[in-house]
């Protein structure tokens, strides 16, 4: 009678994996560096993953339902956008990359090479649908009369493209500092100007 599977052990193979993908790429991780990593047996790793490939494929995968729910907000958050609620959502924003460090590395791993995870089109997908809730987040601030008018598109996009270029050029996440001028920045892409702090 076979052992039913243990989502223990499936976590703990998911984390080594999502690790060691982030540090060494796809082709230079080997499934015996990931079985060590989890401390399991090399069979016990295609027990719940078919293939390397699959592997990979939910470590990018399986991350962006929590970070659709952490990013994408409710319409509630629209209805009732303040400039302290979008400041903590900017902030809430800069803390998720700089805690999610395996996993944003290893999405931007992949973006680096649509030519070779062209099949990872739902990180497109995430990106066009946080663009738009960002734009609505815009429309709804120039509409309440604290945001002014700017392109709600271009801030959508330079907004996303902020979040991944800090988190790929800074390293340091324990520096306040370096983080309270971050969220600044990423505020006067909404045309928020915080001079104080």
């Amino acid at each position: 009678m076979a052992k039913p599977k243990s989502n223990q052990k499936e976590e703990q193979i998911f984390q080594a994996a999502l690790k060691l993908f982030s540090e060494n790429g796809f082709s230079k991780t080997t499934i015996k560096e990931i079985a060590q990593e989890a401390d399991v047996s090399f069979g016990t790793v295609f027990t719940y993953f078919d293939t390397k490939e699959s592997l990979f494929y939910a470590c990018v995968a399986r991350p962006v339902e929590e970070v659709k729910e952490r990013f994408l907000l409710p319409r509630e958050f629209l209805e009732e956008l303040t400039v302290n609620s979008l400041t903590k959502m900017v902030a809430e924003h800069l803390h998720y990359f700089w805690e999610q460090e395996s996993y944003i590395r290893l999405i931007q791993y992949v973006i680096g090479q649509p030519q070779r995870f062209s099949e990872m089109k739902l990180l497109d997908e995430f990106a066009e649908e946080f663009i738009l809730f960002i734009e609505e987040v815009v429309l709804a601030g120039m509409k309440k009369g604290f945001l002014p008018e700017s392109n709600p598109t271009e801030v959508g996009y330079g907004y996303l493209a902020f979040l991944n270029g800090a988190r790929l050029t800074y390293t340091d996440k324990a520096n306040v500092r370096l983080t309270n001028a971050l969220e600044k920045q990423a505020l006067r892409l909404f045309g928020i100007n915080r001079r104080e702090e």
